[in-house]
């Protein structure tokens, strides 16, 4: 039972090793890329889709972010079906389509001083498709990590759920996301 506590402590000095540079201040404007990739895998059917965004947003206060950004979305499906008698022959067909969308977020950073860590909590809509009218979007819950391995530079990662707005719809999309921020 001791050698637990000594894991205990250890692992608590590499946590507050983990804090210890910059954080964001009320009045920063921060830049994130973010980029994410999911895929189905199927035999009859794959879906794989990546989405690039780029986020801009200003601290309304030290831990209190809103923004907006553009995204792109490039979307492969592949179907394989069967061909006609007497060969029942496998058929590929695939497509892709890129689509323009938007976010909008906001972002509450939980600050300790001088951290180098900085996790947060936020809220976003989301619309994919700006070409499609009868898409409503999108909205959810966001949680994430800001590592500022820089004065102004942060790795970020982050969990997303969505769900629709879609009354036609069902569920909701688990999105992962990772990126880099930039403090203006």
């Amino acid at each position: 039972m001791r050698s637990y506590y000594k894991y205990a402590i250890v692992c608590a000095l590499l946590l507050v090793a983990a804090f210890g540079f910059a954080q964001q201040q009320r009045g920063d404007v921060e830049l994130q890329f973010q980029g994410s990739y999911f895929t189905t895998i199927g035999t009859d059917y794959t879906f794989g889709s990546g989405n690039i965004s780029a986020k801009i947003g200003p601290y309304i206060t030290d831990a209190l972010q809103i923004g907006i950004g553009p995204t792109l979305s490039i979307t492969t499906t592949t179907t394989t079906t069967v061909g006609p008698a007497p060969l029942y022959a496998l058929q590929q067909e695939s497509k892709t389509t890129t689509t323009f969308g938007s976010t909008a977020f906001f972002v509450y950073s939980f600050l300790m001083r001088g951290a180098k860590a900085v996790p947060y909590l936020g809220a976003e809509y989301f619309k994919s498709d700006f070409s499609n009218s009868d898409d409503k979007g999108s909205v959810g819950i966001s949680a994430g990590l800001k590592y500022y391995f820089a004065k102004k530079t942060a790795f970020d990662v982050s969990g997303n759920y969505l769900f629709t707005l879609n009354s036609e719809q069902q569920g909701g999309m688990l999105l992962f996301a990772v990126g880099l921020s930039f403090l203006l």
